[in-house]
């Protein structure tokens, strides 16, 4: 039998095209029960023994995929009415769905019933879509359930759809929602009850409500203790709340709103060291709109899409003046949440502290320094654009979940309502029930969100699964991947199908090929970090009869490997980084490429795409040649095995004096770039000493750059940039390029306050003018004052992203740090897929192969840099993130006095960064006691170095309710009576602890100390 069906499509450019879908009815489609004696038993899946068969509908397969994907929920019947409709509107849900179905031990049977002409549907007249699905599946269940001997393994539809559980019942079905299936037929499995989202639970207690607290529409039995309880009239939510949110506005009403320019649309940022405030950017307003409070937030969380309505501009407000967490320094944010927090707990009859989320969100913590990053402040400290909330246009809610631990408190036994809180403080606490709640307390677990509603103070979420014990470093790792979206699955069978075999070795065919120059004769070495094993560079320069140089930069050549359109190559791409932590790399490609046969290993022939200049002994550029060649290369050096070659004067080798040559041409190279207006900005690096027996850092420490790090550095903007004119020459329509835009000057607003606090001048006029300023901030009786200035001026810096070249004007195409015209990523192509792409289209611009059809596609270029800088940003966060826990664990067990410096001067304290560890934090000028009140923390009256002059010696400061003032214009802080004082810069000494909190919580925490308490040995060098 023969059916079309037609329905008009929007496409991605807004297109609206018909659709016709021809459909051909048959008979031999089966069941897949090995029960149905008419199934063909090729397509046996589902068990003969099983307690039942569930048929799922779409809310089920979109919103309860947790509980799903559990080892126990197996049997299930999903049709194609279900596949088609999630796939149509969740993509992510549908993969997830299509990897249950894959998975032989889940027994997920494909029905498709749109295909059999016993269960096809058709609309009738006037039937919504909806209303067809649901039919649909019913009469897949009735198909099914005549088939199956309901005896022996009953069929249920399984549907939190009110309205479908009744129409079922009414035509002889079992159908039940999820809550009520796993607390009736699941008592097996009770954590089952854990996963299932909570606005399914809300759903069935609404729908016992309304059937005056029965359950029998749902199949369960009302004797069952469990069902009882939820549905009972005395029992889960309160029947009115009040509200605590405003309703978000429709989204008609939004964008009409955006287009009159009343709202404003933009991406929700919260802050990292104060969750009560978030900024919004948009295009309409010159400036970012603060948001202060969870109330202007209005149920928004950090990277929701939301629209904003600008407040009077009599109660605009600047970002908070003091630290968050002493005494009474953080609860004014927030604080009209807190109290209706508690008020609308009491009306839930739920057993918060009315100080919940100030407690424990508003405690500040102690960061790694990130670029782009200001602790505690946005990039103003006055008055600005102030607004709310209005709507959200786009949730960025996780699917993969939130990463945290519960809320210490203690719970009665059974089903409880608990507190989560996320690691990431950006993000509100959620509320989940469990009957683990004692279980979980000192585990770290996935909670994913479900909803909030505006009578909530806290989003409503499930349990997904536990990680580990909280503390423990294998779990708090694994917390960091989650976090930063990481994949560390494993590589299928089919890409390491991609992968040559080992032991692999150059063959006579590559050494034959005319494209592939043989270059095994030059003096190449690589130049690396310790313990580096996927080498993707190597370095040589000659001498010429003419005098001049010949310098070579080779790069492995993955792509002669790496094919477009393979599964390596499709999973190259979607991982798009290697990943580096302290002790663990994710690899982008399997190790046998990356370890092996790509690494440029010393002694070992590889083949490269190598770029050869000929250069005068000025370093001036003569000619460029791109070249697929054969290397082997003589050595493989860390970076202190080669500036120790350079630095021996007793050293006279063929590759010491390369290196020593190259050296040479570096620095010219070097001060050349710095002439035109590159920046030599600083970041903080740290290094650490590894115990080979208990993994754990024995000694933690600044990296040491070297000259040979610059060297290394030179070598590989010398060919990005080379390259990225070579391609953009031929390709001026889809190369992909890397571009770092010119700040705007509102993004300067710190480092310039700071500077005139100082008394010194920063000029952001242009990157020239600005690298001139950053040389002449110097002060002598601080040697490491230069760098806190370059590594404070690099946080004022946008992030520099990948593009296509067809996306913007040339114009725009400018490197504002490295000052080029026009840059890419070339060398790194094992541990970046941008490179790969770069490397193609080389290879094209040379004549060697064609560019692959899918380079030349503008949509799918964007989409591709998309996702490189998406996950570029999240492999450095999870570098960072593993140096904080790594620097957690090295002070577990030790205190150490160490050298700061004052980075920002709040109300109640200061912020303080530690260079030799890298991170940055709070120190109170306040001290706390156990009821969380202020006193003068005894250390701030005497940590200055010579800076309180005045203090009279042998005076102890006042332990009472000691005030200061904040000089925001000054960026100073001082006690009223002029015993304390601290201005931006100063120096100053921290005593670093861990705390030990209930169930294994552990938190870094900075004490300010006299400086006299600091060892000579800890103090700062340049």
């Amino acid at each position: 039998m023969h059916l079309n069906n037609s329905y008009l499509k929007k496409t991605k450019k807004g297109k609206v095209v018909k659709v016709v879908k021809e459909r051909y009815l048959r008979d031999d489609i089966w069941s897949g029960s090995p029960l149905d004696p008419e199934c063909d038993p090729a397509s046996h899946k589902l068990s003969a023994t099983a307690a039942h068969y569930l048929l799922i509908d779409t809310n089920v397969a979109l919103h309860q995929l947790d509980f799903l994907e559990h080892a126990a929920v197996t049997d299930v019947v999903v049709c194609t009415t279900v596949l088609e409709e999630v796939q149509h509107k969740n993509m992510s849900a549908y993969q997830r769905l299509r990897s249950a179905c894959a998975a032989p031990a889940k027994r997920f049977f494909v029905f498709a019933n749109e295909h059999h002409r016993d269960t096809h549907v058709t609309a009738a007249e006037g039937e919504s879509p909806n209303d067809r699905n649901d039919r649909a599946l019913r009469v897949a269940t009735k198909w099914y359930s005549e088939r199956i001997p309901q005896d022996k393994v009953p069929v249920i539809l399984l549907t939190n759809d009110v309205a479908n559980r009744s129409a079922a019942l009414a035509d002889g079905l079992r159908a039940m929602g999820v809550m009520t299936y796993c607390r009736a037929l699941r008592k097996d499995n009770p954590e089952l009850q854990d996963l299932v989202a909570a606005a399914a639970e809300d759903e069935e207690q609404d729908a016992a409500a309304a059937a005056g607290c029965s359950h029998g529409a749902d199949g369960a039995s009302a004797a069952d203790d469990d069902v009882a309880a939820v549905g009972s009239c005395g029992g889960g939510r309160a029947a009115k709340r009040k509200k605590l949110y405003g309703e978000h506005l429709p989204l008609a009403e939004l964008m009409a709103g955006i287009k009159s320019g009343r709202f404003h649309q933009g991406t929700l940022r919260v802050s990292r060291f104060n969750p009560f405030e978030g900024w919004v950017g948009s295009e309409s307003v010159d400036t970012d709109i603060l948001l202060s409070g969870r109330v202007d937030m209005n149920r928004a969380i950090d990277g929701d899409v939301v629209a904003v309505e600008l407040l009077p501009e009599g109660q605009w407000r600047g970002p908070s003046a003091k630290l968050p967490g002493a005494g009474d320094g953080g609860k004014k944010a927030g604080k009209a949440v807190a109290e209706r927090d508690a008020e609308a707990e009491a009306e839930a009859e739920v057993e918060v502290d009315t100080d919940d989320e100030q407690g424990l969100d508003e405690v500040a913590e102690i960061f790694q320094v990130a670029p782009g990053e200001h602790f505690n402040d946005s990039a103003g400290t006055g008055k600005q654009p102030t607004g709310r909330v209005v709507g959200i246009i786009k949730r960025n809610w996780r699917t993969r979940g939130y990463c945290g631990s519960l809320k210490p408190q203690r719970v009665r036994g059974g089903a409880a309502n608990v507190l989560f809180v996320p690691v990431e403080r950006r993000y509100p606490m959620i509320r989940i029930q469990t009957r683990q709640a004692d279980t979980l307390m000192d585990k770290r677990i996935v909670v994913v969100i479900d909803g909030w509603d505006a009578d909530s103070a806290y989003p409503r979420g499930h349990y997904v699964r536990t990680l580990g014990v909280i503390g423990d470093k294998d779990t708090e790792t694994e917390v960091i991947l989650i976090e930063n979206d990481i994949n560390t699955n494993p590589f299928t069978p089919a890409v390491h199908d991609c992968v040559p075999p080992l032991p692999w070795s150059v063959s006579p065919a590559d050494l034959a090929d005319p494209n592939r120059a043989d270059l095994r004769h030059l003096v190449v070495a690589s130049v690396d970090p310790p313990g580096c094993k996927d080498i993707d560079d190597a370095l040589h320069v000659r001498q010429l009869p003419n005098g001049n140089y010949e310098l070579g930069v080779h790069i492995a050549d993955v792509t002669h490997f790496l094919k477009p359109g393979t599964a390596m190559d499709i999973e190259a791409a979607q991982r798009a980084t290697t990943v580096y932590l302290v002790q663990r790399r994710i690899d982008m490609l399997p190790k046998p490429l990356t370890e092996d046969i790509c690494s440029l290993r010393c002694n070992v022939d590889r083949l490269t795409f190598s770029v050869l200049w000929e250069v005068d002994p000025e370093a001036n550029i003569l000619n460029t040649t791109f070249t697929k060649a054969v290397i082997c290369s003589r050595a493989s050096l860390t970076y202190a095995e080669a500036q120790s070659r350079i630095d021996d004067p007793a050293m006279s080798d063929e590759l010491t004096v390369s290196l020593r040559t190259m050296n040479k041409l570096a620095k010219i190279l070097r001060a050349r770039r710095a002439a035109a207006g590159a920046l030599q900005l600083a970041s903080p690096e740290v290094k650490f000493t590894i115990d080979s027996e208990t993994q754990d850092p024995l000694e933690v420490g600044m990296y040491q750059l070297r000259e040979t790090n610059q060297m290394v550095e030179e070598m590989m903007l010398l060919a990005n940039v080379a390259v990225a004119e070579k391609i953009l020459r031929h390709f001026t329509a889809c190369s992909l390029l890397r571009r770092h835009q010119t700040p705007p000057p509102r993004q300067f607003e710190p480092i310039l306050k700071a500077a005139a606090a100082a008394g010194f001048t920063i000029d952001v006029s242009s990157s020239i003018a600005l690298a001139a300023s950053l040389d002449l901030a110097v002060r002598q009786e601080d040697p490491y004052f230069n760098k806190l200035v370059r590594i404070m001026t690099t946080r004022c810096m946008t992030q520099a992203k990948y593009f296509g070249s067809g996306e913007c004007p040339p114009s725009e195409y400018h490197h504002y740090g490295l000052a080029s015209p026009v840059y890419t990523h070339f060398t790194s192509p094992i541990r970046r897929y941008a490179d790969v792409v770069v490397h193609r289209l080389l290879g094209a611009a040379i004549g060697l192969e064609p560019l692959p059809p899918s380079a030349r596609d503008k949509e799918a270029l964007h989409d591709c840099s998309d996702n490189l800088n998406k996950r570029h940003h999240n492999a450095q966060l999870a570098g960072r993130a593993s140096v904080e826990l790594h620097t957690l664990i090295f002070f577990k067990n030790r205190t150490v006095v160490a050298d700061a410096r004052v980075t920002k001067v709040k109300a109640n304290g200061l912020v303080v960064f530690v260079p030799k560890y890298g991170i940055e934090g709070p120190v109170y000028l306040t001290a706390r006691d156990k009821n969380n009140n202020a006193s003068t923390s005894a250390a701030a009256a005497a940590a200055t170095d010579g800076i309180l002059a005045d203090r009279a010696a042998g005076r102890n400061p006042s332990r009472g309710s000691q005030q200061f003032l904040l000089d925001e214009e000054a960026q100073t802080v001082r006690s009223a009576d002029g015993s304390v004082h601290f201005a931006l810069f100063d120096k100053c000494a921290v005593r670093i602890s861990v705390e030990e909190g209930v169930a294994h919580r552990r938190t870094l925490v900075l004490t300010l100390v006299d400086r006299s308490e600091l060892p000579e040995s800890e103090r700062m060098a340049p």
